[in-house]
């Protein structure tokens, strides 16, 4: 008898040590955005396009990035160059955004379609965001020319 009422005691003194460690914080963590809302807006920077070896930079670009749910963005690509070589605006739809904490990943999407003017174009996209800056990269693939642009948009803030 005497063994188990020092058990109970111990068992007693225990959960009443324990108590204070199980005890609610007094932070007040805001839930974490989810990905493709942390990743959206508009952002303003450089983008180096190479065609056959020979690049050429355009300056003062913006980019929009517009979340369509919580893991999923569409990414506008500004128009660029100067006429009668100029690429108009482009969309790529439905790109999937991972990540957490300030890190994320735009998933390598496969895009294409026609332009109002009638000329095709496909591609690819990709990139990644950190600390409210963004990196894009993607291969374009527009009207009748026999190389693709790689192009890389880089934005140091949104």
């Amino acid at each position: 008898m005497k063994k188990t009422a020092t058990i109970l005691a111990m068992l007693a003194i225990s959960l009443g040590m324990a108590a204070p460690l199980t005890s609610c914080s007094d932070n007040d963590d805001k839930p974490a955005a989810p990905a493709a809302k942390s990743v959206e807006g508009t952002y303003s920077g450089d983008m180096s396009c190479t065609v056959m070896g020979s690049e050429s930079t355009f300056e003062g670009m913006t980019f929009t990035v517009t979340a369509t749910d919580d893991a999923t963005v569409n990414v506008a690509i500004p128009s660029f160059g100067n006429p009668p070589m100029q690429v108009p605006q482009v969309t790529v739809a439905g790109v999937k955004v991972s990540g957490e904490e300030g890190s994320y990943t735009l998933a390598s999407t496969e895009f294409n379609g026609t332009t109002d003017g009638g000329k095709t174009y496909s591609g690819t996209l990709q990139g990644s965001a950190a600390d409210k800056a963004i990196t894009i990269e993607f291969s374009l693939q527009y009207g009748a020319m026999p190389m693709p642009m790689i192009c890389k948009f880089t934005s140091s803030t949104k």
